[in-house]
C-alpha cells in the first residue's frame, strides 16, 4: 500500500486569473503525491500514478533516474514538470517508462517554459502560434483539450497543455510515437 502525502493548495496553486478559475470545472480541494519513501518506478501500475489538476504546478522529481533519450541531461526547467507529466500520463494510461521521451519533447519544444510562444513558424505566420510546454496551436488544443477546458485561457496552463498534447499524439500518431520519443526521435509533431 502506498503512502500519500497531501499537499496544500497553496503549495500547488497555479496563477490563473480569478475569472478563469471561476469558469473552470470543479476540481479537488487538494492534490496528492507519494512520499519519497515510495518513489515512482518505470513499471508501476496506473493506480500508483500521482494525480493533478489545473492548479498543479512544478515540483521536485523523486522517481526513477531520468536520462535524456538523446544523451546528455534534461534541463532542470524540464524535470520540474516530471510529476505533472506522469499524472497526465496516468489519465491517458501511458506507461511511466515513456516519461523520458515526453520530457525530451518538452525540452525540444519549450525548454520547460509553460508560457513559451513560437512566433516564427508557419503556424505563427497564419496567426495561430504554438504555445505552452508541448507547443500546441489553439485549434489543435481546442480539439483535443480535456472537456471543460477548451477555452483559450487554458492553452498555456501546464496541466491542460500536456493533457491536450498527449491526447493529440495518441489520436494522430498512436501510442508508438511515445516509443519513438523514448529512442531520441524527437521532432515536431
Amino acid at each position: 500500500m502506498s503512502k500519500r502525502l497531501s499537499l496544500t493548495v497553496a503549495a500547488i496553486a497555479l496563477t490563473v486569473p480569478g475569472a478563469a478559475l471561476a469558469q473552470a470545472p470543479a476540481v479537488a480541494a487538494d492534490r496528492t503525491t507519494p512520499t519519497s519513501a515510495v518513489p515512482y518506478t518505470k513499471n508501476m501500475p496506473f493506480s500508483s500514478y500521482p494525480t493533478a489538476d489545473i492548479r498543479t504546478r512544478d515540483s521536485r522529481w523523486t522517481g526513477f533516474t531520468l536520462r535524456h533519450p538523446g544523451g546528455g541531461r534534461f534541463y532542470p526547467q524540464v524535470t520540474r514538470w516530471a510529476n505533472l507529466v506522469l499524472a497526465v500520463m496516468g489519465e491517458h494510461e501511458i506507461p511511466a517508462k515513456y516519461l523520458p521521451g515526453i520530457l525530451a519533447q518538452i525540452q525540444q519544444e519549450s525548454s520547460g517554459n509553460p508560457y513559451a510562444v513560437n512566433g516564427w513558424d508557419s503556424n505563427a505566420a497564419r496567426g495561430t502560434p504554438s504555445k505552452g510546454l508541448l507547443q500546441v496551436i489553439l485549434p489543435t488544443y481546442r480539439a483535443y483539450a480535456k472537456p471543460g477546458f477548451r477555452a483559450r485561457q487554458f492553452q498555456t496552463t501546464p496541466y491542460t497543455n500536456i493533457w491536450a498534447a498527449l491526447n493529440y499524439v495518441i489520436d494522430r500518431y498512436g501510442r508508438d510515437k511515445f516509443r519513438s520519443w523514448n529512442h531520441g526521435h524527437n521532432q515536431g509533431y
